[in-house]
This record gives structure tokens, sequence and C-alpha cells, in this order.
């Protein structure tokens, strides 16, 4: 693993976005990505699962589209 540790501050979150190799999420600094997320910045809280695809799906490739949704996700409540 190549992932340097980081140490969230109180008050701050640390974010992944759904494509680890490509997404500009709390690993890379703000100028960049989203850098730690300080908590008066939050303004929602997640609460359901409306749509999902497994890692096929392409957006380029609009058959996989069908082809790679995961129905047993949708509309999957969070806690």
């Amino acid at each position: 693993d190549d992932t340097p540790e980081v140490i969230v501050p109180p008050g701050h979150y640390f974010f992944i976005g759904d494509n680890r190799d490509n997404s500009a999420d709390s690993r890379l600094p703000t100028e960049i990505g989203v850098g730690l997320v300080p908590e008066e910045n939050l303004v929602g809280k997640a609460r359901l699962v409306l749509l999902s695809w497994s890692p096929g799906a392409s957006l380029f490739k609009p058959w996989t589209w069908v082809l790679n949704l995961r129905p047993s996700r949708f509309g999957k409540v969070l806690h």
C-alpha cells in the first residue's frame, strides 16, 4: 500500500471517491482535490442509495449502464 497515513484533525472529515484511482478526494490537497473537509461545510446526510453500478460500467459505453446495474442496492436506506 503506497497511500500515506493521514491524521484527520477534530472537526474535519476525510472523503474517498468512488473511483479510488481517479478521484479528486481528500487524499489530494484542496488546490487539486477536496482535502480535509471542515464539519461546518457539511450541509446534509446521505440517507438513500438511489442507483448503483458495478465497476465495469462506463460513461462512454452506454450498453454497460444496463449490464452493470446492481438492483439489489437500489433504494437501500443508509443508517
